[in-house]
């Protein structure tokens, strides 16, 4: 468990289903098990999220009713998107869900901001494909005895061309977020 309530990695998707409308705690954790099971969210985290959520002014409640939904405010959208910037740039996409979770709100970004995103790490993850390439050639080792490194280099050029396409496919407007 995260030490930072903010460093959990439900917030992004809690902020991102926000984005899409005002909900109550428990409608974002029915969502949240809908959407991202692999999260395994609970109820207490969810609940005690929210109120970490609203005293950091990232949400702020909407209206009245029982129970009383939540909105996102100015600083929650900023903070967001930085966020996406964030995981897109920086989580490892072999190890951590938030990569992940960030590539399901790259729409949310200005689509310059997504390609240069995107392209920064088609580039990273492509030198890590050359780097790993260049071991397995000085390795003069059977291939079953670096079947994993095997495995890892071919999933590296997979993610680096779907990266780079895709950023292209942004710029040329063949990817467009939804309305």
């Amino acid at each position: 468990m995260p030490t930072n309530a903010l460093d959990n990695p439900l917030v992004l998707p809690m902020l991102g289903l926000l984005v899409e409308t005002p909900r109550h705690q428990y409608a974002l954790l029915r969502e949240l098990r809908t959407r991202y099971p692999f999260l395994n969210p609970k109820t207490s985290t969810v609940y005690t999220l929210v109120g970490t959520l609203t005293r950091k002014g990232l949400v702020e409640p909407d209206g009245d009713g029982d129970p009383q939904p939540v909105r996102l405010t100015e600083a929650g959208l900023a903070d967001f998107r930085e966020r996406i910037e964030r995981q897109l740039r920086d989580a490892d996409p072999n190890l951590d869900s938030r990569f992940l979770i960030a590539l399901a709100y790259l729409g949310a970004l200005p689509p310059s901001r997504a390609v240069t995103l995107l392209r920064d790490r088609a580039e990273r993850v492509g030198e890590q494909h050359r780097e790993l390439a260049k071991t397995l050639d000085n390795a003069d080792l059977p291939e079953m005895q670096m079947i994993e490194v095997h495995f890892l280099v071919s999933r590296l050029r997979h993610d680096a061309g779907w990266l780079a396409r895709t950023a292209d496919r942004i710029e040329n407007g063949d990817l467009v977020p939804p309305r």
